[in-house]
């Protein structure tokens, strides 16, 4: 019997939407077991709602219907102060303390009621047919309140996360600043609901934009609310107009000082310029890779630890050059570390990324972007993804396509910066 009243209460619960508020969600609950456990005894249902001094009926199925909603009942009412206390009680006109009057108000029937949530609190009470198995129905109110306990608890947790995603998602770039002569192109998929990878992109001057990736360590709640102070924190240090390298140091030390010494953050953030010119700061990010047009394929290397652990770290700029046609590819390592089989160390890895890239230099930002996540995607044998992967293209048009700035601090052709890293040609 105990595991059919446990069956009968899962499925009603996997049939109720938690996506509303606990009222509503406790109103269907309410709902599915008055029309559906008929064969335990229950025959009507109504469902209160916790005031200052009084309970208020907000919704009644069977006997009365909705004509008795309204209705109060005070806390004072000696079978409320029992169940406050016992959370279940089961009244019959023999409970010391009934008042028939004010129990016929509500039901016909014997009643049984269970206490649920908190702040507000709700009373879930049945009208049960006068029956004799006591223990059946005891366990029938048990299993209901500790079921629909958790189900609040799920609702609430689910909730919450719906909100951090949509606080993450309003942080993310709705449309790529424009910068003439460059195509901007970035996608983040979170291996949960919410996750730890955030990427950004604004306006830091005229002719000057903010490129930032970030990789919280983890993924889920906790590292999206750490990767929300990251973006949060940049942007405010780019409209006080700090240096990049203050910019990191001051946001090193918010994370370290959370107290949270066992998570960190990566973090690759640069700025750059029309010409082509970009100042950057690597904090133990994966390198960044830049495509030139003649096969050489460079990497931004770190600068500086990831942000955290290290009250004191110190952030060095450094400086490349996007030529015309060179494409730059700024990633997480969900990307690179995406397993052919989960566990099996056989990774997508650096070099299948570079190759890919090689071979699509001549399509749009936004092509790259689409054909890197698919091409990971497929190599795990579409598996979902076990950890956040991010990839941010940068594309700066060839001359043929936008006469480049002339810039009088960038580089030659015929060598790079010695902070850029020659990996392959």
């Amino acid at each position: 019997m105990a595991k059919k009243i446990y069956r009968n209460m899962e499925d009603v619960l996997q049939r109720i939407d938690a996506s509303g508020s606990d009222e509503d969600m406790l109103r269907e609950i309410m709902r599915e077991i008055v029309e559906n456990w008929t064969e335990s005894g229950i025959e009507s249902g109504r469902l209160y709602r916790e005031g200052e001094g009084e309970y208020t009926l907000i919704a009644s199925v069977g006997e009365f219907g909705d004509a008795i909603t309204g209705k109060t009942v005070a806390k004072s009412y000696p079978l409320m102060r029992e169940l406050e206390q016992e959370r279940i009680v089961m009244i019959t006109p023999d409970t010391p303390g009934f008042d028939p009057d004010l129990e016929a108000q509500f039901s016909h029937f014997n009643n049984a009621a269970v206490m649920v949530g908190v702040e507000p609190t709700y009373i879930m009470s049945f009208g049960i047919r006068e029956r004799e198995e006591v223990d059946e129905l005891h366990l029938i109110l048990q299993t209901i309140r500790t079921s629909v306990g958790l189900k609040l608890r799920q609702g609430n947790l689910e909730s919450k996360i719906r909100q951090a995603r949509q606080i993450q998602q309003s942080l993310l770039p709705r449309c790529m600043p424009e910068l003439p002569g460059f195509e901007f192109a970035a996608e983040s998929i979170p291996a949960e609901e919410v996750g730890g990878d955030v990427y950004d992109a604004q306006f830091v001057e005229d002719g000057v934009i903010s490129l930032a990736l970030g990789d919280a360590s983890g993924h889920g709640l906790p590292a999206a609310l750490q990767a929300r102070d990251v973006i949060t924190g940049l942007r405010m240090g780019a409209a006080d107009q700090h240096k990049i390298s203050t910019t990191m140091q001051q946001l090193n030390r918010v994370i370290h000082q959370s107290g949270l010494v066992s998570r960190f953050v990566s973090l690759f953030y640069g700025e750059l310029e029309e010409t082509g010119n970009l100042s950057f700061v690597n904090g133990g990010h994966c390198p960044p890779l830049l495509f030139s047009t003649d096969g050489h394929v460079f990497e931004l290397p770190s600068n500086g630890p990831v942000l955290g652990p290290l009250n004191d770290a110190v952030y060095k700029r450094s400086f490349a050059n996007i030529r015309p046609g060179e494409v730059l590819v700024i990633f997480s390592d969900g990307l690179i570390e995406r397993e052919k089989e989960l566990g099996d160390g056989n990774e997508f890895g650096t070099d299948r990324l570079a190759a890919l890239v090689q071979d699509l230099m001549d399509e749009p930002a936004e092509e790259i972007v689409t054909r890197l996540l698919q091409t990971a995607r497929a190599y795990g044998n579409d598996a979902p993804w076990s950890d956040d992967v991010t990839v941010f293209v940068v594309k700066r048009k060839t001359a043929e396509e936008f006469e480049p700035k002339s810039d009088l601090y960038a580089v030659s052709q015929t060598r790079r910066s010695p902070q850029v890293r020659l990996i392959s040609e």
